[in-house]
């Protein structure tokens, strides 16, 4: 349209912003990473309940089962109860070992383990072993297809809960996992650069002032609700409050919802909490980052004005 001049008009707001944190090994600055692995093809086990499955019970008598099951894997039946193993159960097994039941399950109730599932819009991913522990909030990308975690997946498990999967996955596919902790209770997150200068100037310059940048002070400033079973939380009182995690390093992670981010390796120099009467509990932190270990990735197709990235 003539005599409009066509300029951004997207303002990049906090919303969907993200505060993840991995707990650093000692002597260290770089975050141990793991691979995450779609399970192969695989065949689904039915499973039928013999007898009633009490609630709150750990074993569920079965009929005999016509494939192996995994350890840790779930089984989901007819009634809409799943039970997840705490033990490897073999073909031809009669009984499994199971976490407490949430519910009953009628005896000929029908299940199913549901072998090398990948497809778009379910809510469980079946992978290989898990490395490590996985947290609520960790998200995985497949290539082009991000998987977030709903739920804690224990070290072992072979299914994890997801949100619905946008697309399918193919068999045997890697991601890379820091297997970090999302702070959930977060209510603002402020980075910021305080350039070092020092004086510079000399007869040349005049009356002017010259200063040069000989570094610069990049910190992390945030807020958050004290919020029971939030594991980013408890990882930060910590690192705050407990002697035997004294003078240890994490690394932290702001992903903006545009794709910005800022992360490095971090010592916290404030923990201040706020706790009135009748209120809830808040906690203001502040990381600094520690040298080289921060970087900085803008979003994609930002505009490179010094020609950083070519």
């Amino acid at each position: 349209m003539s005599g409009v001049i066509n300029y951004p008009t997207q303002i990049e707001t906090s919303v969907f912003t993200r505060i993840r944190f991995v707990p650093l090994p000692k002597g260290s600055r770089i975050p141990p990473t793991y691979i995450v692995t779609t399970a192969a093809a695989g065949t689904d086990v039915p499973v039928t309940a013999s007898a009633e499955v009490a609630k709150g019970a750990t074993t569920a008598t079965v009929n005999a089962i016509a494939g192996g099951i995994p350890n840790k894997s779930k089984v989901l039946f007819a009634n809409g109860v799943t039970l997840r193993l705490t033990a490897a159960a073999s073909s031809g097994a009669t009984s499994l070992q199971v976490e407490v039941a949430p519910n009953t399950i009628p005896a000929n109730t029908s299940g199913t383990y549901r072998a090398g599932t990948l497809t778009a819009g379910t809510e469980f991913l079946s992978v290989v072993a898990l490395p490590k522990d996985l947290h609520q909030g960790e998200i995985l990308n497949f290539g082009n297809i991000e998987v977030t975690v709903t739920d804690y997946a224990p070290v072992g498990v072979s299914e994890i809960d997801i949100l619905p999967l946008s697309e399918d996955l193919t068999p045997s596919q890697n991601a890379q996992t820091r297997a970090s902790l999302f702070l959930a209770g977060a209510t603002d997150a402020s980075p910021t650069s305080n350039p070092k200068l020092v004086d510079a100037t000399n007869f040349n310059s005049g009356a002017g002032n010259e200063q040069l940048v000989t570094g610069t002070n990049r910190t992390l400033n945030f807020s958050f609700q004290r919020t029971i079973g939030d594991p980013g939380a408890d990882a930060l009182m910590q690192i705050l409050y407990d002697d035997r995690a004294f003078n240890r390093e994490i690394f932290a992670s702001l992903i903006r919802a545009s794709g910005e981010l800022y992360e490095g390796s971090c010592i916290p120099t404030t923990g201040d909490q706020q706790s009135p009467v009748q209120d809830k509990v808040m906690i203001n932190c502040n990381l600094q980052f520690q040298g080289g270990s921060f970087n900085y990735e803008p979003y994609v197709g930002a505009y490179d004005a010094f020609q950083l990235r070519v």
